[in-house]
């Protein structure tokens, strides 16, 4: 009997000046979206607030709520983005940064190890190209 099961993988790159560069322009862009948003989002939630008020007065505490709690959750993110930037700034050269996590199906058979078929595996990549990969 054949099983097929999960196990996590690992993806690591190999810090380059490519690399390094690449993940602060994603990340800067990423703010400034999240920047962007949140300056739509007060402008937009004004003009409602305003509106709601000459029109149903009690529906305004609730979209107050509404758009604090968007304005928290989009805050967090970008507090986020902000720390995974600094830490991606104080890389070195050739560091390994874990830049995620997968899960890949792996074949269980009757007189496998398990613990060699369920222990992590990764990936090793440089500029975008895999170099190792190690189970």
């Amino acid at each position: 009997m054949t099983l097929y099961v999960k196990r996590p993988v690992v993806i690591k790159n190999v810090v380059t000046e490519n690399f390094k560069r690449q993940m602060i322009e994603e990340l800067g862009n990423a703010i400034k979206q999240i920047e962007i948003r949140l300056e739509q989002m007060e402008f937009r939630g004004r003009r409602m607030m305003s509106d709601l008020r000459k029109k149903d007065q009690r529906r305004v505490s609730g979209l107050q709520e509404e758009l604090n709690q968007e304005r928290e959750k989009q805050g967090q993110l970008k507090e986020e983005l902000e720390y995974k930037l600094t830490e991606i700034e104080k890389l070195q050269i050739n560091d390994v940064f874990v830049s995620g996590v997968y899960d890949s199906p792996v074949k269980i058979e009757v007189g496998d190890k398990i613990m060699e078929k369920l222990s992590q595996a990764e990936i090793i990549i440089k500029d975008g190209v895999v170099i190792q990969v190690a189970e």
